[in-house]
């Protein structure tokens, strides 16, 4: 028996479409948050701007790493976008 696959062209761009979605909120999110997630020194000396530049690189090291997942979930949608289309073409060209 020859198996079968079966794919829904429109589920998989339903489940890109939400991928997109979270990967633009969680961007705008992380975004909007930044200054909160490297607070100012809490006073003037040596230590405590050490830990506030430690803490300012910790939060624009986080926030680049999630603008790039955030980057590689956009190809992944657009990846399924592109298989899905792919599949219902090529459904459509096999249907009598």
């Amino acid at each position: 028996m020859t198996p079968k696959l079966t794919v829904d062209p429109a589920g998989l761009e339903r489940v890109a479409a939400a991928l997109e979605s979270v990967a633009t909120r969680l961007e705008r999110a992380v975004t909007m948050r930044t200054t909160r997630l490297a607070p100012a020194a809490a006073g003037n000396d040596e230590v405590s701007e050490r830990v506030a530049a430690s803490l300012d690189a910790a939060a624009r090291a986080f926030r680049a790493d999630v603008v790039a997942g955030a980057g590689q979930a956009v190809g992944a949608a657009a990846a399924l976008r592109e298989h899905a289309r792919a599949l219902a073409a090529a459904d459509g060209a096999h249907r009598p």
